[in-house]
């Protein structure tokens, strides 16, 4: 942040709001802090709870003023966190259990000390070691009604906790009636009212000072209350009403830094397994807290940032013994709420953590607990109005059950548990919703699609007549797994099945458009493979990718010796396949001329009498194997017949690779487009084999429509005759395409 931000920030006309929202939610944070101490230091470890708490706040002191300065987004808070805070309580029992005899209490605290430093340093590497190669990105796979029944089943702990830190009674199914009791009704009831009031109010009409201003009258309120009844101050705290008691004076250093010597490392090593999972935990939560974050305040934040300074500021507090800490979602977005979106809110809440630290939380002890809870109530209620109300008008029916499902687990079990369960059912809704999407996105058939190969007359008259249903041509599309690949396999096997159509002799799938496959996918190739062979059918795979071939030859799928499997390199290549093995079938000899140039051309002119006249035109050459026709970007100036042998027009990209647009055999014209245009040639034209052409020059035919203008018409009316049919042929295509 620029120092002139900053500045602008203490202005007196936001500083106000600032130091009270970090006020407010500083205390929050530190009654958190001092409940995740309590927990690690348990049991005969009690005795050094104070010391933890000073773990606790350094930690928050750390983190929260690193973040705040360093966040993607103003605003936002962090520290200490609960679940990391849970297994390394978990690790405290088993350094406890698994202690030498001779081992004294206070060397187990100072071993616990240094496991949570080490779990620090090395979730904050972990941390910055994912930030470092973008590998934040993987937030953006959670998807979304898994974020949102996470911050639903938030709020719903929120509702729970609040009302424990008002009533003191455990909220669960035994002691759920006790809640309304006269006696503990009277202690969460008016924090219900609070929390109301302000939903209310911050739903209608939001201030930067609206919730600091309700806090601050509701603690007023309370002292007056108390003065009206005559209740002392001391009286109030013995009977439940205000926070603490709370350790007096300094809570920090914890130890002094000669008692290292004291540490049991080999119990530290031991609980290897427990520190790696909460490093796993502890980047799921980040990411899930970011997620959450980024749908209240509907703007994306920076993940890789995020990462490398909660990585860096872990670092930090882990070298003081501090706790693993990220951001804190449910008071980034009560900051978010108040409307005070300044990373001096941030700043004021470490440092309230940072003073307690140094001179005791003694004066936290008079903070109100219905006031607290109220506050802590009103973000729950306001998480899941937002995504139980709201969410049932803005989302679909099946998104909106998830939430539910999700929020309902996270508050019955548990964090882990609720977002485990969401994304299993999403993963399921998933497979389930993509498996209904057709893997075919084109259907085509000799009916409607031809392969870029020219052919004569004598040769497309038969596949007009026997190719129309005689193979199938699907392009696919996407991911292919066992859902798409199973519904494939039927569609499939339904064509060949239907008694109202011929029998299909070849079936060609294109994967230029998919994007991977899987080993279910290859096992129904498989199958499709053996159920062409029963029907006599012949399998072509076009476009096919290196790690797509890589996968299908280890399911056996490609071996090079089946006759009736074919890898071809297009589409292209797989119609003109399909279409020289339906004329094989009919005795055609594709590599044979049919007749001379005088005899093709007879087959092809509608007015055969103006053959011969047209040969003395034309000028007779021989082509050796890859003798360049035509060149790509030369100025055309003639057309060519081929009598015999075979061309590939070809264009030839920039990187100099090129692309087969088209095939020609015998009996066809070539280069008619340019001539008639006059522009310069788009594609080159080279011989693939021995070839025996005819050239028609500009200038010749410029003396033929000056001399014989009736040739030239009939020659002109047959170009437009070809010209039309492959405008026809490709109009069938766009209209299969399309449909």
């Amino acid at each position: 942040m620029k120092i002139s931000g900053l500045a602008h920030e203490f202005a007196p006309r936001r500083l106000l709001p600032n130091l009270a929202s970090g006020l407010v939610v500083g205390v929050i944070n530190i009654i958190i802090l001092i409940s995740l101490a309590a927990l690690i230091f348990s049991g005969s470890l009690a005795v050094h709870v104070a010391r933890g708490i000073g773990l606790a706040l350094f930690g928050a002191f750390v983190i929260g003023s690193l973040v705040a300065f360093t966040s993607s987004f103003p605003g936002v808070l962090a520290g200490p966190q609960d679940i990391p805070a849970t297994i390394m309580a978990l690790v405290a029992t088993s350094i406890v259990q698994n202690g030498s005899a001779s081992r004294t209490n206070q060397a187990t605290f100072i071993t616990i000390v240094v496991a949570i430093a080490m779990t620090s340093i090395l979730t904050g590497i972990f941390f910055l070691a994912l930030g470092r190669f973008k590998l934040g990105s993987l937030v953006r796979f959670i998807p979304y009604p898994v974020i949102g029944g996470f911050i639903a089943g938030t709020g719903l702990l929120l509702v729970k906790g609040s009302l424990g830190v008002m009533t003191d009674t455990p909220l669960d199914i035994q002691h759920l009636l006790n809640l309304f009791q006269p006696y503990i009704l009277i202690r969460w009831l008016p924090g219900l009212c609070l929390a109301i009031l302000i939903l209310i109010i911050m739903r209608f009409r939001s201030h930067v000072l609206t919730i600091p201003a309700i806090v601050f009258s509701a603690i007023a309120l309370f002292y007056i209350i108390l003065l009206f009844f005559n209740v002392s101050v001391t009286e109030a705290a013995t009977q439940g009403w205000l926070l603490g008691p709370f350790p007096k004076g300094a809570l920090w250093p914890p130890f002094h830094f000669s008692a290292i010597g004291q540490v049991d490392w080999h119990a530290i090593f031991g609980q290897i397994d427990k520190i790696g999972t909460l490093m796993v935990l502890a980047v799921m939560s980040l990411l899930l807290y970011i997620s959450g974050l980024e749908l209240t305040v509907r703007q994306d934040l920076d993940v890789n940032r995020e990462l490398q300074w909660s990585g860096i500021a872990n670092i930090l507090a882990g070298l003081g013994g501090g706790m693993t800490g990220y951001i804190y979602l449910s008071d980034s977005i009560l900051v978010y709420k108040m409307g005070t979106r300044s990373r001096l809110v941030g700043l004021f809440s470490a440092l309230l953590c940072g003073a307690v630290l140094l001179f005791g939380a003694s004066y936290i002890s008079y903070f109100p607990k219905p006031v607290l809870g109220g506050l802590l109530l009103f973000l729950g209620f306001s998480f899941l109005v937002e995504w139980v109300y709201d969410a049932w008008f803005k989302l679909p029916k099946v998104d909106y059950f998830l939430i539910l499902v999700i929020s309902i687990i996270i508050g019955v079990f548990g964090f882990l548990q609720g977002v485990a369960v969401g994304m299993g059912i999403a993963i399921v809704l998933f497979v389930i919703e993509y498996s209904r999407v057709n893997v075919v996105k084109q259907a085509l058939s000799g009916k409607n699609f031809r392969s870029n190969v020219d052919r004569p007359l004598s040769h497309r008259q038969i596949l007009n007549e026997k190719g129309d249903q005689l193979y199938l041509l699907l392009q696919l599309q996407g991911f292919i797994f066992f859902g798409t690949a199973n519904s494939l396999l039927s569609q499939i096997r339904q064509r060949m099945k239907d008694p109202d159509l011929p029998p299909l002799r070849f079936i060609v799938l294109d994967f230029r458009q998919v994007c991977g496959l899987d080993s279910s996918a290859v096992s129904s190739f498989s199958r499709l493979k053996q159920l062409a062979e029963v029907h006599h059918v012949q399998l072509g795979f076009t476009n096919l990718s290196a790690e797509m071939k890589q996968l299908l030859e280890m399911g056996g799928l490609i071996d090079g010796q089946d006759e009736m499997f074919r890898i071809l390199p297009t589409l292209d290549h797989g119609a003109e396949w399909c279409e020289n093995e339906i004329l094989a079938e009919e005795n055609i000899s594709l590599n044979e001329p049919t007749g001379n140039l005088l005899t093709q051309l007879g087959r092809e002119f509608p007015e055969t009498g103006y053959v011969v006249k047209l040969m003395n035109y034309l000028e007779k050459f021989e082509a050796n194997e890859n003798f360049s026709l035509i060149h790509q970007g030369q100025q055309s100036d003639a057309l060519f017949f081929l009598e015999s042998g075979l061309v590939i027009v070809q264009l030839e990209l920039q990187d100099g690779t090129t692309v087969r647009l088209r095939v020609i055999r015998s009996g066809t014209v070539i280069g008619e487009m340019g001539l008639y245009l006059g522009d310069i040639r788009t594609a080159s034209v080279i011989t693939a084999c021995p070839s025996t052409l005819y050239t028609l020059s500009a200038r010749s035919l410029k003396e033929m429509e000056e001399k014989d203008p009736e040739l030239a018409a009939a020659l002109h009316r047959w170009i437009a005759k070809l010209l039309a049919e492959r405008l026809a042929s490709a109009d069938k295509t766009l209209e299969a395409v399309f449909s």
